[in-house]
């Protein structure tokens, strides 16, 4: 494949993760308007469609992860694209919540399928530079939220645009990326490419270190992405900020700071990195709920700088984890590291929403910031226990794997 080829393809994959993240702030952004000023949503309802949006993501996941080898990377593109297009429309369409929950759904299920496709179509790309490319690769799903919630902040509420316009913006990117790839030629997956069997793909995947791998991916994705879906919300409930806002400048720290991934992995190692997120993540989660409590706008955002310092580079680094570490497990692995990520947040992000409406929202994130403190006492461990026997080591792909 040439250079040219390489790169055009690699900007698409930016571009339609950047979309779902345009997608992602939409939602956050209009839960305070559907449900405060439309009336159209109760905060259970809210959560819920949020919640189904991600188990559409997590569903796709877990039907393309094993399929992506023999379908196709472009194939799976194009599916994609159908999905978020129509999910888009359909959610604004209808104030049905019913309607607005598949349609969710189905824009979910969009990005569950892009998940299973740029993934390993960047580590058949860069096989020498996961950790940093894929870090590269999901620095533009912080790069999204930044567009869209300046956009919808510092204009389309300045307009008073009707809510639906917030979503149908969000069309835009899907359509230019789906333009890019349509005379496109892609590569065969890294695992096809060096003839690796679907029984040793499978084996893989059954290993014990890489099923703790996914019980850990549990509880970092859901700590990074539930409360985002509620800062909106809460913030406004609380201390009368943009929880919006607080979304962008936590996704500007995550955007510059992902394009360090590289020369921080050869410091401390992934696991290293999660070690350290991890700690952050629990930590800066903590501080974010007790911060909302006081509505001292500089403690917000202090704490805000501590969690997004934290969660930065948990996402891709449990990709890279998954690539370097059980590469024969080819898309599978990786998509099975996506799919129970998205799984997790699919529960907790209903679950925030329910706890909130007994306990209140920020006792409900207090809570949350468990998951990442039980993550952090696995990752030391494994962290010292490398230490003492030589280090962090990419395993190399063969047949045998």
């Amino acid at each position: 494949m040439s250079e040219k080829l390489n790169k055009h393809l690699f900007y698409a994959s930016c571009l339609s993760l950047m979309s779902a993240a345009l997608i992602f702030i939409a939602r956050e952004h209009l839960g305070h308007i559907l449900i405060h000023e439309e009336n159209i949503l109760t905060k259970a309802q809210f959560g819920n469609i949020s919640g189904w949006a991600f188990k559409g993501t997590a569903l796709a996941l877990l039907i393309f992860s094993p399929l992506i080898d023999w379908f196709g990377l472009k194939r799976g593109m194009i599916i994609a694209w159908l999905f978020q297009t129509t999910g888009i429309i359909g959610f604004v369409i209808s104030k049905n919540p019913m309607i607005m929950l598949i349609s969710m759904t189905m824009a979910g299920f969009g990005w569950g399928v892009l998940e299973a496709t740029i993934n390993p179509l960047c580590a058949a790309q860069f096989p020498d530079q996961k950790t940093k490319m894929l870090n590269i690769l999901h620095a533009w799903w912080p790069a999204g939220l930044i567009i869209g919630g300046l956009f919808s902040t510092f204009f389309l509420d300045a307009i008073s645009a009707p809510w639906q316009v917030y979503m149908l913006i969000m069309l835009l990117p899907v359509i230019t990326y789906g333009i890019i790839i349509i005379n496109k030629k892609f590569p065969g997956t890294e695992r096809v490419d060096a003839g690796v069997s679907n029984k040793i793909m499978f084996k893989t995947a059954m290993k014990p270190g890489f099923i703790i791998l996914l019980f850990l991916m549990s509880l970092t994705a859901s700590a990074e992405l539930a409360p985002g879906q509620w800062l909106e919300t809460t913030f406004k409930e609380y201390a009368n900020a943009s929880g919006t806002l607080i979304l962008v400048y936590g996704s500007m720290i995550m955007f510059v700071l992902r394009f360090f991934a590289g020369p921080l992995a050869k410091i401390i190692s992934p696991v290293g990195i999660m070690t350290v997120s991890t700690f952050m993540t629990s930590i800066g989660l903590y501080l974010l709920s007790k911060a909302a409590e006081t509505q001292n706008i500089v403690l917000i955002y202090l704490s805000a700088t501590v969690f997004y310092l934290g969660v930065c580079y948990m996402w891709p680094t449990m990709y890279s984890l998954a690539a370097e570490l059980y590469p024969g497990g080819g898309g599978l692995t990786i998509g099975l590291i996506g799919f129970i990520g998205m799984l997790g947040v699919s529960v907790w992000i209903p679950q925030i929403g329910a706890l909130g409406q007994t306990y209140g929202l920020t006792t409900a994130f207090s809570i949350v910031s468990i998951l990442p403190a039980v993550a952090f006492v696995v990752y030391l461990s494994w962290w010292i226990k490398l230490g003492r026997t030589g280090g962090y080591q990419i395993v190399s792909l063969n047949k045998n794997d």
